[in-house]
């Protein structure tokens, strides 16, 4: 009884820091998610507020030098530079009124926040449809098709299939993001894949061989071969 005693105090001690850390915690996160400035960074409020600040420390050369680029060329060569400093200083990765924005468009990676404000600024600059929805719903997609299958969609009498490899691939017709995955413990001559738009397939060693192959460029015609699903 006497140990109880004296444990006691110090159990609520340690329940009151915990209690306390954790309301300091959440008044935290209230203020970085609201706040427009963090470390003394300016955060912008939305992808139109992200123009702005782009606008504003680009000079109309160097606009003028991105006109000329593709926009996939833009998108290459800006990732780890602006991209990175973007992730950085506007908190993608730590949380912000900005990254609150995206999500609660269903975006939560900070990779694909940088990805929609690069492609996005490059098609407001040369006055192109953003398609904002669209570069939503892509990547919420890549998302979904990179996730490995449910054992609830398992084919008939398979159990224990484990998958460690993945080939990615963007469908042509619709620009859609698609992934095969690879079964990588068969003990047989087959081995097992999946892949969100067409579903399973058992392949032999040379059919593997023949995916295994592919290049991003010619994947998806390879794959519709082995699933006998020609346009």
């Amino acid at each position: 009884m006497r140990q109880l005693l004296a444990i006691l105090p110090l159990l609520l001690l340690t329940v009151q820091v915990t209690f306390g850390q954790k309301i300091k915690s959440s008044e935290k996160d209230k203020i970085k998610f609201t706040t427009d400035n963090i470390n003394g960074q300016y955060i912008p409020k939305d992808l139109e507020d992200c123009f702005k600040q782009i606008d504003s420390f680009w000079s109309d050369s160097t606009k003028n030098k991105i006109r000329q680029q593709s926009e996939d060329d833009f998108t290459a060569n800006a990732h780890f530079g602006l991209g990175m400093w973007m992730r950085n200083n506007w908190q993608l990765w730590g949380g912000s009124r900005l990254s609150k924005y995206f999500n609660q468009k269903g975006i939560y990676h900070p990779d694909d926040m940088s990805g929609i404000i690069i492609d996005s600024y490059y098609r407001y600059l040369t006055g192109k449809e953003i398609n904002l929805q669209q570069q939503i719903d892509y990547y919420k997609m890549y998302w979904e098709v990179n996730k490995d299958p449910s054992k609830d969609t398992y084919p008939k009498g398979e159990k224990k299939l484990e998958f460690n490899t993945k080939q990615v691939y963007n469908l042509k017709k619709g620009n859609n993001p698609a992934c095969v995955h690879i079964q990588s413990n068969s003990k047989t001559d087959k081995v097992w894949i999946y892949d969100y738009h067409f579903g399973w397939k058992q392949l032999s060693k040379e059919e593997l061989k023949k995916l295994n192959s592919t290049t991003y460029e010619d994947r998806e015609e390879t794959i519709r071969t082995l699933f006998g699903k020609q346009e």
